[in-house]
Parts: structure tokens; sequence; C-alpha cells
């Protein structure tokens, strides 16, 4: 555009009519500028409110693996929304192997004595989802299935390039989804020790299933990941360099999340996808999205 205006350059119509071809794109770019200057503005506006900052400092502390009994305790004396209150309840004991029982005792009295006493009835509820936990030990240690995950996945990445991205943990400031990190590791294959921290730190079976063709009974093809088999990675290298499409074109990973999915993951997953060195193209299936309060406030109201 510049160029075009430069006085000291004629014009011949070949130039003026390739310039006026380009208007509309112009125009549609300055749209799309405006609108994101829009969006900045105003997820700038709610992440500096200084509720937003100290709900978020606190749940990075826990998933760090500190306690906050003490903050946990203020927000429910200040009345915060239960939803929060709630939220940081099952995060400290999900991070934390529990929560400790006097806390827990004093910190659901209050709950009861400050938000009515229907609230001793959902505390129930997250009890039996395992979400909560009361912790019967007389030292309160740290130890717990959340905390060897978050040091074999390097959950918590704080130095992330912010400028440069390289890593997925930048989608939340140093904090790696742990579902995503899961992904990328099943590019790497299934190795033995993985597999042991795994086994005792991840809830349910962890199976590993390859598709037959014709299609075989389910239980037939169950087996538990080996480091025998190709991983993901090398499955990918191997279509690419057998497919007639061409080099850079990426195979498809579908991944399901059954229940719902966050926006953190979603973000993670489609930088992690657009990263010239993954070798897949991720496409997203789940059943709803979700937060965290939306994730309470329906389980509770189902086990209502």
């Amino acid at each position: 555009h510049a160029n075009f205006r430069g006085e000291a350059r004629k014009k011949d119509l070949q130039e003026i009519h390739q310039f006026v071809k380009q208007i509309p794109v112009f125009t549609q770019n300055l749209r799309s500028l405006t609108n994101h200057i829009h969006l900045a503005e105003l997820i700038k506006k709610h992440t500096e409110q200084v509720a937003f900052r100290e709900q978020w400092q606190t749940e990075r502390s826990i998933l760090e693996g500190e306690t906050a009994y003490d903050v946990l305790e203020e927000w429910i004396c200040s009345h915060e929304p239960i939803e929060k209150v709630l939220r940081g309840l099952c995060l400290q004991s999900l991070c934390g192997n529990g929560l400790k029982a006097s806390r827990y005792d004093y910190l659901r009295q209050l709950i009861v004595q400050g938000y009515g006493y229907e609230y001793l009835l959902k505390l129930q509820d997250l009890e039996r989802l395992g979400w909560v936990r009361r912790k019967d030990t007389f030292f309160d240690s740290q130890s717990s299935a959340f905390a060897s995950l978050r040091k074999s996945l390097i959950l918590i990445h704080a130095e992330v390039n912010t400028v440069e991205p390289d890593d997925i943990a930048y989608v939340s400031s140093g904090y790696a989804p742990l579902s995503v990190r899961l992904v990328q590791a099943a590019m790497q294959g299934w190795t033995k020790s993985r597999a042991e921290i795994w086994k005792d730190s991840l809830p349910g079976r962890c199976i590993d299933v390859e598709p037959t063709w014709p299609p075989q009974e389910l239980s037939n093809l169950e087996t538990t990941p080996t480091s025998s088999k190709l991983s993901l990675g090398e499955y990918a290298k191997k279509f690419t360099s057998s497919s007639s499409s061409g080099k850079n074109k990426k195979p498809t990973l579908i991944v399901f999340y059954i229940g719902g999915i966050s926006y953190m993951e979603i973000a993670a997953l489609r930088f992690l996808s657009k990263r010239p060195t993954f070798p897949y193209h991720i496409v997203m299936v789940t059943t709803q999205i979700i937060n965290g309060n939306t994730m309470l406030q329906q389980t509770l109201e189902e086990k209502a």
C-alpha cells in the first residue's frame, strides 16, 4: 500500500487493477483485527479483577502442591459463590490426596452455617464421587497420585516461553492440562516406568486397543499398554512414508472426551495440532464443553 502511494513511482493499469483486487482482503483483515482487539480488551478487563487473580493464584498454588485451607475459610466467611468454594475444596482434595480431617470438619461446618444445611448432603455426594476425601492421618503428608503425575508428566512449566511458545503450558501461563500431556506421552509410547506410575496414579483401567479388520469383539482386543507395540508417533511416520498424498499432509488423530472438555484443553490441543513437530492433525469429539463451575452444578443437580 505504501509503495502504491509513492509519488516517485508511476503506476500502470495492471498495478492499479491488482491493488483494487486486494481491497476486500484489507477490509476483512481490518475487521478481524478490530474484533480481536475488542475481545482482548474484554478478556483483560476480566482477568485484571482482584477476585479473578486471587482465585487463579490459589488454584495454581494447589496444583503445585501447596495447601489453601486459610483461603478457603476466607472465601466461606466472605460468602463467595458456593461453586467457587466447592471447586477449591475439590481441587485441594484431589491434588493433596484428601483433606486433613480436622480442617475438613471445620470447613464443612462453616459451609453448612453459611450456605444452608442442604450443602451437607451435597458434600456427602462429593465424597461418594471421590472428589472430596477426608484424610484421617496424624501427619498431613502432601504426597499424592497427582503429585506423581505432576512430576512424571511435567504438568507445571513455570518458565514457558510466551514470545515463541513451544509447550502446551503456554495456554494457561504455566500449567499443562493432564489429558493433553497424556496425548503427548502416547506419541512416545508406553514405557515400563511410565506404565507403573500411571497404573497407581490414574483412576480406572489403562488399556490399549488396536483396531483390526474385520472388526472383533472389544474384549478380545483389550490389552495392557506395553512398549513392544508401535507408539502413535511411529504410526504417524509409517502413515506418512506410505501415503501417496505427499509427506506434508498429517494423519488425523481423533481425541474423545466423554463427559466434557474444558476450554483450556481445547486451546492446548489446538496449539499442539498446529505445531510443525507434532505428527497429527487433532480432531476433538466430546459430549459437551464444561468448566469447573458447570461440572459441579450439573453433578450436584443430578445427585439432588
